[in-house]
């Protein structure tokens, strides 16, 4: 699973004046920007190539513990009869904040942590790991706890609304959720994965009906008394096509011989209900051979619809999405401990893949990798930009800029999305690892650290 270097302290920095947004705004509601998890925001306009190297960091503020999450935001949402646009993101002490786009804190609210022997943080304290959703038709926000339990929330004040939480999980030290949330058709989808692989723990799917709160499960392992194992960690949880509600997702191994049992280290495709439609394992390489990943669709034009997914023995897979049971359309090896989620322009055609080695023939540097699709619609190198990089972020896309963060040192990035030629960088405004995706919305770019600061920059 994931590790990062030790934090280092920071003095919070000075909230100051409110952002002016434009007159269209538009939520980010969900991880990756939408459910097909590509981490590409079509609406964004204030953020552009001409003026990205004058950001600089509006505010920072402390909010007490660690943050993987990437954060969600919402516009308009009525607090106390003001329309306010308001940020969403949990810590791993268990506590989800909203915050004013100006980086006042509105409300919190404790959704549980435990603590574990598990380095995955520093502390080895875990809470909300996990991206909540923002469901404006039913007003009310999606977090998963660090306490086994899913919670829905009014968006406006933090209170936990009426029937939830939703218990997933009686034992959340061995079960917990990494990824986020996935909702689309009146489900929501949410992933189980262990601890540093520590039993028991049965990687599943969890489909969780919006307004009945029924469930209904997907065992990697086949069932609950199945072998142990078979984690979903990917950060973006599953994907889902919108044309057809089937699910997508990536697994992690079973702790059994073959690693790649049941449905163990595969790529899988399901109905909206959870019954397997394809699936593929490529084989295993390494020990502990996971897909820490998430599959991200996608389909270029004159192109059979795609997805793309990194697995931990160095491989980026591209499949044709109704050929899966077939087997990988194309296999690009990188190295070893590649972990997290490409993305996906469609106004660039381009695949971005954090890359954390040179591949050992010095073909595929540490940075930030850009495949474009070629006539045959295969992935072909088209820049790569050398950077120092841990398990770096996934990469995010808006108005022809591509965003990453480094993992270790925690530098964000931000680099002309057509070129790779570096335009940003956050230097030393950031005083820990970052992890979570960079969130680029309304003219503000959002990330949190292992500093304990969520951080914002603007023009």
């Amino acid at each position: 699973m994931r590790q990062v270097g030790r934090r280092r302290r920071r003095a919070v920095v000075p909230i100051v004046a409110a952002l002016v947004l434009g007159a269209c705004s538009a939520d980010w509601s969900t991880w990756g920007f939408g459910v097909d998890r590509q981490g590409y925001n079509a609406a964004e306009s204030t953020i552009s190539t001409a003026n990205v190297g004058q950001l600089h960091q509006r505010w920072s503020v402390d909010l007490g513990a660690y943050i993987n999450a990437a954060a969600v935001v919402a516009t308009g949402v009525n607090v106390r009869g003001v329309a306010q646009d308001l940020v969403y993101v949990g810590t791993e002490h268990g506590i989800l904040f909203a915050l004013t786009t100006d980086g006042k804190i509105v409300w919190y609210q404790s959704l549980g942590s435990h603590q574990m022997n598990c380095p995955d943080t520093p502390d080895m304290i875990y809470g909300v790991s996990a991206s909540v959703v923002y469901d404006r038709a039913g007003n009310r926000i999606f977090a998963a706890g660090g306490d086994g339990n899913v919670y829905a929330l009014d968006p406006a004040t933090g209170n936990i609304l009426n029937g939830w939480p939703v218990a997933i999980s009686s034992d959340p030290g061995h079960e917990t959720v990494y990824s986020a949330p996935t909702l689309f058709g009146g489900r929501l989808y949410v992933e189980l994965a262990g601890r540093c692989d520590q039993k028991p723990y049965h990687g599943r799917i969890v489909a969780i009906d919006t307004s009945t709160r029924a469930t209904n499960q997907f065992y990697v392992t086949g069932s609950a008394t199945g072998p142990n194992g078979g984690a979903i960690w990917g950060w973006g949880g599953v994907s889902i096509d919108p044309a057809n509600g089937d699910v997508y997702a990536a697994t992690g191994n079973a702790l059994i011989r073959p690693e790649n049992a049941f449905y163990a280290e595969h790529v899988i495709r399901l109905s909206s209900t959870l019954q397997v439609k394809a699936a593929h394992s490529p084989g295993v390489s390494i020990v502990d051979d996971d897909f820490g990943s998430t599959p991200v669709l996608f389909q270029k034009n004159g192109c059979p619809p795609q997805l793309v997914v990194e697995q931990k023995n160095g491989s980026l897979y591209l499949y044709d999405r109704d050929a899966i049971a077939a087997g990988y359309r194309q296999r690009v090896l990188l190295n070893q401990e590649l972990i997290g989620v490409p993305g996906y322009s469609p106004a660039t055609s381009m695949v971005y893949v954090v890359n954390p080695v040179t591949s050992a023939d010095g073909v595929y540097q540490a940075g930030l990798l850009a495949f474009r699709l070629d006539a045959g619609c295969n992935l072909q190198l088209a820049w790569q930009a050398p950077a120092p990089v841990g398990v770096g972020s996934t990469p995010t896309i808006a108005n022809g800029i591509v965003y990453y963060s480094s993992g270790s040192p925690g530098i964000v990035h931000a680099l002309d999305a057509s070129t790779g030629q570096p335009l940003w960088a956050s230097g030393a405004e950031v005083a820990g690892p970052v992890l979570a995706a960079p969130v680029v919305v309304n003219g503000i770019l959002f990330d949190g650290s292992y500093d304990n600061h969520l951080h914002a920059w603007g023009t």
